[in-house]
């Protein structure tokens, strides 16, 4: 007899459907083959047990299971009425009632009916259900040896392998995913389950280093450019959890290893991507913390397929981590994007304090890089102000096209230089911007109180409450009134208490 895990018959649907609290787990839906068979009054008293089991009055149930037994005893719905008995007592939180009196009796009477293989997984999860793991263990193992092929099989598989993992049992762990990664047919029912086992299982042998055997694993699910991803993908993270470990470094190295040759093999499947493939091995050699292997592979990839600007960043990056600064501007110094090398010589100058240095650099930008002279002269206002040469910073940001941003800056050095009556006068002027001129009056108030200029700093404060309540200046403005001056005003007001 071929078994067929139940699913439900579309005749149930308009039923089942109904605004029940209580879905029907797989285990608990009537085959469709039985259904069909059965006679509109038995299929109207399956419908009023099953209603009541649905809406969880599983007393009433297990009232109308039975009497649809005593009523139709010979009906081909008569296993699955059973079986519903039972599940309605494991509701009831009858578990020994519902296996000695229930399950076993679908199993005794209906031996060859689907119902009896429901029936003998709901056995083990019985047992379960009442501790008594080695008989559910024992169950298990029963519905895989005489049911292998069939669904339920597979959930029996499933449930040993959570027992495996909770009680540690390796050898356990191991067989059951073996069984489901090489033995087990992969089908509709069963793929989800066995590719899952397939990368438990490999993510166990990467971890032991047994590199081949992960991969054998992998190579169940995944062929062909897919394997090698879901290959690296793994193993390179399992890399990086092992040298999280002192007492796993080594095997991490040893894993490491592994890795590295399989990037040289799938090197030279792949020709196209091989240059990419190279500088994998290198964040590889990186993670592992062997920066001598990293310059090698990137004096070869530079010697096979050339010194690309994105080469020479890595080489640059290579010699400043090992604070090889000369070295590094040099590499940036071979850019055959001008622009973007003198960009990084500038970012190591500022890093380095050397400011002037620096500016110099971004000079020479402006006179290559014209169409972005803004950017440059930016950068070259911002040394300045590091240099705490206000008047050039202002004279640099008087050169540059952007309103109101550089009239911020500008006031921001009048205010360095005590020229707070100039910086007032830059603030007024961004104020026609709607969106600036909330932070350009509540400057002003603050600009009035470097300028020991109290009650024009109030009056300011207040006006940044009274014109723009909802803003985050006006929140500021409010707050600063009251910590230092003492002095509440309602937003969008400006009433002294």
């Amino acid at each position: 007899m071929t078994l067929r895990f139940p699913t439900l018959f579309a005749a149930c649907l308009p039923f089942l459907l109904a605004p029940y609290s209580l879905a029907l787990d797989p285990l608990e839906q009537i085959p469709v083959a039985t259904f069909e068979k059965m006679k509109e009054v038995e299929r109207y008293q399956m419908r009023i047990a099953e209603k009541h089991y649905t809406g969880g009055a599983f007393k009433t149930s297990l009232a109308e299971y039975e009497k649809f037994l005593t009523l139709y005893e010979k009906s081909p719905g008569a296993p699955y009425a059973q079986l519903m008995w039972s599940h309605s007592m494991m509701r009831l939180k009858k578990p020994k009632t519902a296996l000695r009196e229930g399950f076993q009796s679908v199993i005794d009477y209906w031996p060859e009916s689907e119902e009896a293989v429901i029936s003998a997984y709901c056995i083990a999860d019985a047992y379960r259900t009442m501790g008594e793991v080695s008989d559910a263990k024992k169950a298990f193992r029963f519905l895989i040896k005489e049911y292998p092929a069939h669904e339920i099989a597979i959930r029996s598989r499933l449930d040993l392998l959570h027992y495996a993992r909770l009680e540690k049992d390796e050898a356990s762990h191991l067989a059951l995913l073996n069984d489901l990664t090489y033995k087990l047919e992969r089908n509709e029912k069963s793929k989800a389950a066995c590719e899952e086992a397939s990368r438990e299982l490999a993510q166990i042998h990467f971890f032991a280093q047994r590199f081949d055997e992960g991969k054998k694993a992998l190579a169940t699910t995944h062929e062909g450019d897919a394997l090698f991803d879901a290959v690296y993908g793994m193993s390179a993270k399992t890399v990086g959890h092992l040298l999280g470990n002192k007492e796993s470094r080594t095997a991490a190295l040893t894993l490491g290893d592994q890795l590295l040759n399989e990037l040289r093999v799938e090197s030279k499947r792949r020709p196209k991507i091989e240059k990419e493939l190279l500088y994998r091995a290198a964040e590889l050699n990186g993670t592992l913390g062997r920066p001598a292997e990293i310059w090698k592979l990137y004096t070869e990839i530079g010697d096979r397929f050339g010194r690309d600007d994105g080469l020479l960043g890595y080489m640059a990056a290579w010699y400043k981590a090992r604070d090889k600064r000369p070295e590094a501007r040099g590499i940036y110094a071979e850019f055959k994007d001008q622009v973007a090398g003198l960009k990084n010589i500038a970012a190591m100058d500022l890093e380095d304090g050397k400011i002037n240095e620096a500016i110099g650099v971004y000079r020479k930008l402006i006179e290559i890089d014209g169409d972005h002279a803004d950017d440059h002269l930016w950068a070259i206002a911002s040394c300045y102000e590091k240099l705490a040469d206000w008047k050039k910073a202002i004279a640099t940001y008087r050169q540059i096209d952007r309103f109101p941003d550089n009239h911020f800056r500008m006031a921001a050095c009048h205010r360095q230089l005590k020229e707070q009556s100039e910086a007032i006068v830059l603030y007024n002027q961004i104020k026609v911007v709607d969106n600036a001129a909330p932070e350009a009056t509540l400057q002003i108030g603050f600009t009035y109180e470097e300028a020991k200029e109290k009650e024009k700093a109030i009056r300011t404060f207040q006006l940044t409450c009274k014109r723009f309540p909802k803003s985050e200046q006006a929140s500021k403005a409010h707050a600063h009134l009251q910590n230092e001056y003492n002095i509440n005003v309602t937003l969008g007001g400006a009433e002294e208490e």
